[in-house]
């Protein structure tokens, strides 16, 4: 009788479980795993009351806390798995989780609210069917005969419990325990606190060794360069890159007088571990070189240029935060509390022409855009929505797809987002033609990561499995391009190049050497070498798999 009790409230659990899988929420290994610390921790747990005699209330409250614990991991799991493309463990989650505040976790909610709802609704019905189980098989159990407990039971229930005690000394397994998730992801983001601290006192260090940089400036005597980083921009949707609809006008004026990268990756599909690699010489094979080494604003005021940031990011942001305010200069038009603050990137105009006209010989601007991030509709005033519900050749192939009508909204919108975009780097590709005619000058344009819109599966957002999640614009105009044998303009655009060696490019520019420029490294070099490139830890090109979508 015991046994059967215990059987049949693990059947609802590993059913449930199941149901999750079916609708693609939970990945088999992450079934198989649940599963066996359900199959120790459900009978063990449970099994105490049994053989105790407890009151039925006692097992059924047991039953149902256990699976409501499990459940709602699940369900978080697939909500996170559905969204980044990835099992939320990954550190790009952990990224977006530390780097965030109450008004862009609002965003993020009114972004997303349908994949909320959907994960929510999967939860409440698996719960809701487990309770209408275990209500059943109260009833049940009610009109039987009460029997003797076995020496069995006993020994099945410590036997369980035991190893659902030993199966936490397997990392692996343990990190599985719902109830152990998410502390330890608490302890990962006090770690990543303390590990900015770290990075602040090694600031200061490594000011006080300057001379180990071994900086030398060779560049002339009047330089300006600009710096430009978008956000969430992928390049796929820009008629510069031959985009079906014309989102990009402005750019698509001024292609002659650029060097447009036609096959730029992004180093990661999350803001922070993408420009970690591209402000640093961190990259993909020493991601923690950040920590300890120079980033390229210390470097470029080592070789006497007067620095400038500004910004329609948070200020104060985290690791970010740091970097940026080492600049001489700092503006932060986004005086509210996170990226979802509606201020249109075009107001970082002015303060970008106050910079483009201080009177230092060397100048560093680096301007951080907000570009198409989600959510996309609150990126661009109303006279750019240019592509709200029209009926053209992409929205056929979006619907010829089964892409769903809220994701062909959500492209409308981005498109929308990469066309004010187009406006605002156009400009500011303008300002800088206009106003440095003295002196060498260059502006470097490029995105932190790109979006996942509907070119694979039936999402809308950043992603981690999918290629359309790092493939970027880059492009740069300048005077002359750089190094003594220059190549053809056609020839430099077909390079193949990933940002997590792009301060290499941007120190070239800057006509800055040291110990952490490699010209081999510098797409604008003529001794430029293409690297392996790799997204989600595997070679790149390579054909993607979309994830399985529950839409």
């Amino acid at each position: 009788m015991q046994l059967k009790q215990l059987a049949n409230r693990l059947y609802l659990g590993i059913g449930g479980l199941c149901v999750f899988w079916a609708f693609g929420m939970l990945s088999v290994n992450e079934l198989a795993k649940s599963s066996i610390l359900m199959a120790t921790c459900l009978p063990g747990i449970t099994g105490l009351f049994v053989i105790c005699r407890a009151r039925p209330r006692w097992l059924s409250a047991s039953t149902l806390l256990l699976l409501f614990l499990f459940f709602l991991d699940a369900a978080v799991k697939g909500f996170l798995r559905d969204h980044f493309g990835l099992r939320p463990n990954h550190s790009m989650v952990l990224d977006a989780i530390v780097n965030t505040n109450p008004a862009e976790t609002n965003e993020f909610f009114l972004h997303n609210w349908r994949d909320v709802a959907e994960a929510a609704a999967m939860f409440l019905i698996v719960m809701a069917s487990a309770a209408w189980g275990e209500r059943r098989f109260s009833r049940r159990e009610l009109g039987e005969e009460i029997l003797p407990e076995k020496r069995g039971t006993k020994i099945a229930v410590a036997a369980l419990l035991g190893a659902f005690i030993a199966l936490h000394f397997n990392p692996t397994m343990a990190k599985e325990n719902p109830l152990l998730f998410w502390p330890m992801r608490y302890m990962d983001y006090q770690s990543q606190v303390l590990a900015a601290a770290e990075m602040q006192r090694n600031i200061t260090l490594n000011m006080a060794r300057r001379t180990e940089w071994m900086v030398q400036y060779r560049g002339p005597e009047k330089n300006t360069v600009v710096w430009v980083i978008g956000e969430s921009l992928n390049r796929n949707n820009m008629s510069l890159y031959g985009y079906a609809r014309q989102t990009t006008p402005l750019l698509d004026a001024l292609r002659p007088d650029l060097i447009v990268f036609n096959d730029v990756l992004s180093s990661a599909p999350a803001t922070m571990s993408s420009l970690m690699k591209m402000l640093t010489p961190a990259d993909l094979d020493n991601p923690d070189a950040w920590s300890h080494k120079p980033d390229v604003l210390m470097l470029a005021e080592e070789a006497g240029y007067k620095t400038f940031w500004i910004s329609n990011q948070v200020p104060n942001d985290g690791w970010l935060g740091v970097v940026s305010g080492q600049a001489d200069e700092r503006v932060f038009i986004n005086k509210g509390a996170g990226r979802g603050e509606n201020n249109f990137d075009a107001n970082l105009l002015p303060g970008f022409a106050t910079a483009l006209s201080d009177q230092a010989p060397k100048k560093l601007i680096v301007v951080h855009l907000l570009g198409a991030h989600p959510t996309y509709d609150m990126r661009y005033p109303e006279d750019f929505a240019r592509f709200d519900g029209v009926e053209d050749a992409v929205a056929q192939g979006l619907s010829d797809q089964g892409r769903s009508p809220w994701i062909r909204q959500l492209r409308d919108q981005y498109d929308n987002a990469i066309s004010y975009n187009d406006h605002v780097v156009g400009s500011l590709i303008q300002r800088t033609m206009n106003t440095m005619q003295e002196g060498s000058a260059s502006l470097l344009f490029s995105s932190d990561h790109a979006q996942e819109v509907g070119h694979t599966r039936n999402h809308a957002g950043q992603s981690v499995a999918d290629s359309s999640g790092y493939e970027i614009p880059m492009v740069v105009w300048t005077r002359s391009f750089p190094g003594k044998n220059p190549m053809t303009k056609t020839a430099l655009e077909q390079r193949p190049y990933q940002t997590d060696h792009l301060e290499h490019t941007v120190m070239g520019l800057l006509g800055i050497q040291s110990r952490y420029y490699d010209v081999s490294n510098d797409i604008l070099n003529d001794k430029f070498m293409p690297r392996p490139r790799r997204i989600n830890g595997k070679p790149y090109p390579r054909v993607v798999e979309p994830l399985a979508s529950t839409k």
